[in-house]
């Protein structure tokens, strides 16, 4: 079968009718490419996946300097509940797909999600995709466009990656992202979960921290609290408590914490600060052991697995 990409144009979600690759009419099969090195196996109890014949690409162009992006989306085979199937953005799409597929080719029994997952990715080199990232997935702030800290070091003088287009990054998911999703596949519009790690756990976290209506359910693996001076326990230390709409739900997932329990963003006093709150749902799952990078295709499985 020839290869194809649909493109999800313009201000809204149409599909392009040009034959050239990776802008086509049609949609293709996921292919995934061979990764730079192996991807962490999922935990065996958890272990969630989907075959790559039955996932589809799509490409949304961006009219500005920041790369584009690539969908990745997978429909459950069975029928959809009367209310649509529930649907699981992901970021890092490209990786999320990396694990899954891997998965289902690997272990036979691995699980087959209820949900439609998307998996937003981008449609640049792999080299670049940390820069691009960086920028989309951080939230705004001062010294954004050069943050202070590092994993390792939260106080460190040396600089990290420019950030601060979390806002631009969810607007092009309200209303791109959403809108192409909900026209072409049979979803819950009232059962949407956003799922992130690390850099993607501190976008999840932001979004719900300043427009928690976007999504019911937040997923956010080894969040990098430590990001720009710790900028996000500012934002939930002066956040407000919504009175109107329906609970949300926030799962947090850690595994070996790399920030010590005195320090102020280890994963455990942030979760205990944000359980306090009685608009939210909070609960950790740890992964004991797990190292940040393990963290990644152990927590695409648990947020899978608990639906």
């Amino acid at each position: 079968m020839p290869k194809s990409t649909a493109r999800v144009a313009g201000g809204g979600a149409l599909i392009a009718a040009t034959a050239t690759p990776l802008v086509a009419a049609t949609a293709t099969a996921y292919d995934p490419p061979p990764p730079a090195k192996p991807m962490p196996a999922q935990p065996a109890e958890l272990a969630t996946g989907v075959p790559a014949a039955e996932v589809t690409q799509y490409l949304l162009t961006r009219d500005d300097p920041r790369p584009d992006l690539r969908l990745f989306i997978w429909q459950p085979t069975s029928p959809p509940p009367a209310a649509g199937y529930p649907v699981i953005y992901m970021l890092d799409g490209d990786t999320v797909f990396e694990s899954l597929t891997d998965t289902a080719a690997s272990v036979q029994d691995s699980r087959r999600p209820g949900a439609v997952i998307v998996g937003i990715g981008y449609d640049i080199d792999a080299s670049l995709r940390q820069a691009a990232r960086s920028y989309d997935y951080t939230p705004p702030s001062p010294g954004a466009d050069s943050p202070v800290g590092a994993p390792r070091d939260p106080d460190a003088v040396g600089k990290t990656l420019p950030g601060g287009g979390a806002d631009r990054f969810l607007d092009t998911l309200e209303t791109r992202i959403k809108p192409f999703v909900a026209a072409h596949y049979p979803i819950d519009a009232n059962d949407q979960t956003l799922y992130g790690h690390s850099y993607g756990g501190l976008f999840a976290l932001h979004v719900l921290l300043t427009q928690p209506n976007a999504f019911t359910r937040y997923v956010a693996a080894s969040p990098s609290f430590w990001w720009n001076g710790r900028y996000l326990l500012q934002t939930i230390a002066r956040a407000s408590i919504s009175a109107n709409g329906a609970a949300r739900r926030l799962t947090i997932m850690v595994g070996h914490d790399v920030a010590p329990p005195e320090r102020p963003d280890n994963t455990k006093a942030v979760t205990q600060q944000l359980s306090q709150r009685s608009d939210w749902v909070v609960d950790m799952v740890e992964f004991p052991g797990l190292t940040h990078a393990d963290m990644l295709s152990a927590s695409i499985a648990g947020a899978l697995h608990d639906r």
